[in-house]
């Protein structure tokens, strides 16, 4: 059999003479440790490079791996693997692992090969074990040299295999999965009600997929702010609606806020967005005589759902779903950010290429100068609708919306639903139609971002 062949050594079946397989089993861990110098102990060492390069324990005993042995890898499923509570080596020579799946309660917990984890999972999990071993190890005042001396190895025991026979038998691994998970959750909610406090309503963050945070590196606001080369105008010359019997007797929107700026009153009495197409709306402002109960003023009023930042399980990073049911034309929740300037959005485009991330928003509903044109970026500042996925088959829509600012420019981007809404369902929009892309290096590389949504009209590029 060949044995880490890479590192140019000789084949085990060879030798003859047990002691002397031993003796070369332990150069080629020592190897491995001259080779690899940034791994820290030799049963990392050892383990890290297996879990690398070999995908069973039986393949690395007999240096054998069959052209339909690698068919079966490339069809195999990969299950969804929340973390992994511990490993064994079966009768046959397998490495297998007791995982937890993604979304499953934590008492079900199956077998599965290491060909059928995520990658990323079994590394996370070889290098807490690893570390676990090192330490006890350490513990009993020895080292992984005394411990393998005067051990012999069968023929048909794979290395792995052998190192674990080797493993002092009062090691115990400790899975430490549920609690980091459990001070993940505890930070979860120092996030919740740093978010919830700039919304001013209930936001909930979850993640039962891995340990990542929320990364909150962006200061959250609920309105969006003007960048320091933007002077949002003086609205104490703003015009008001002249509804002095209030804004929901229809005699009055006559002289509402809607038709002073000739467009139709887009809400009906229960602050329902009437026109899915109509995308211009004008609420009432500080200016008017009306209440805040006034059906025309509703963005202004912040979200009204309870919604959930989540972590996907399909490789989109965070995702925002709501918590009940949400009917058409009901509004969500409005993009805020940094109102910036067309040269700036030049520049922060051509940075965020680099990072194939951008949370520019363009505000171009008018025609408009492109000098003069003005964006939202949410990079710096922002709201949970900076973690709002993209779909080619979206829930949302963006409406443009004024409020206290007349200026053209100055609109506002709020989300409404674009059909019924069920709880536990994903909000998406689509970013084709509203995420700036005259701010990207070139179109190819706009072009060569994948997409993830999974709708049936997906291209597969954004």
């Amino acid at each position: 059999m060949k044995m880490l062949s890479k590192y140019k050594t000789t084949t085990l079946d060879a030798l003859e003479d047990c002691n002397s397989r031993l003796a070369k089993i332990q150069a080629e861990i020592q190897a491995i440790i001259n080779k690899w110098k940034k791994w820290d102990t030799p049963t990392a060492q050892l383990l890290r490079y297996l879990n690398t390069h070999v995908n069973n324990v039986e393949e690395a005993a007999t240096g054998e791996s069959t052209e339909k042995g690698k068919q079966t890898e490339k069809k195999q499923q990969i299950f969804k693997v929340e973390y992994i509570e511990k490993m064994e080596i079966t009768k046959s020579h397998n490495i297998v692992f007791h995982a937890k799946l993604s979304g499953k309660p934590a008492n079900e917990v199956s077998t599965y090969p290491g060909t059928a984890l995520d990658p990323k999972v079994v590394n996370t999990f070889m290098q807490d074990y690893t570390t676990q071993l090192d330490k006890h190890v350490l513990s009993k005042g020895t080292t992984w040299d005394e411990l393998l001396k005067g051990k012999k190895r069968q023929s048909k025991v794979g290395p792995f295999e052998w190192l674990w026979q080797c493993t002092p038998s009062d090691f115990v691994y400790k899975c430490t999965y549920n609690e980091k998970k459990y001070e993940q959750r505890l930070k979860l909610r120092k996030i919740e009600d740093k978010l919830s406090q700039a919304h001013k309503s209930v936001i909930a963050i979850v993640n039962e997929v891995d340990l990542e945070l929320l990364l909150i590196d962006f200061k959250p606001i609920n309105v969006s702010v003007a960048s320091d080369e933007i002077i949002f105008p003086d609205n104490s010359f703003q015009i008001g609606c002249e509804c002095t019997t209030g804004c929901k007797a229809g005699l009055a929107r006559e002289v509402c806020c809607p038709t002073l700026h000739g467009v139709k009153h887009m809400y009906d009495d229960n602050e329902i967005a009437k026109d899915m197409v109509n995308t211009a709306i004008y609420e009432c402002n500080s200016s008017c005589p009306c209440l805040m109960d006034c059906p025309n003023r509703v963005v202004q009023k912040g979200t009204v759902f309870a919604l959930e930042v989540f972590r996907t399980t399909d490789g989109r990073g965070w995702g925002v779903k709501t918590m009940e049911d949400i009917p058409k034309g009901s509004f969500v929740i409005e993009y805020v950010g940094e109102v910036i300037t067309d040269t700036q959005a030049e520049a922060r485009g051509l940075e965020y290429d680099g990072h194939r991330l951008t949370y520019l928003f363009d505000m171009d509903f008018v025609e408009t100068d492109s000098k003069m044109a003005l964006s939202i970026d949410a990079t710096k500042f922002g709201n949970i609708s900076r973690f709002v996925n993209h779909s080619c088959s979206p829930n949302m829509i963006n409406y443009k919306v004024w409020i206290e600012y007349r200026d053209p420019r100055l609109q506002r981007i709020a989300f409404f639903t674009s059909r019924d809404i069920s709880a536990q369902e994903e909000l998406t929009f689509d970013y084709r139609m509203s995420i700036t892309t005259k701010n990207s290096a070139t179109p190819a590389a706009r072009n060569s971002i994948p997409c993830l949504c999974g709708a049936m009209n997906c291209p597969g590029f954004l």
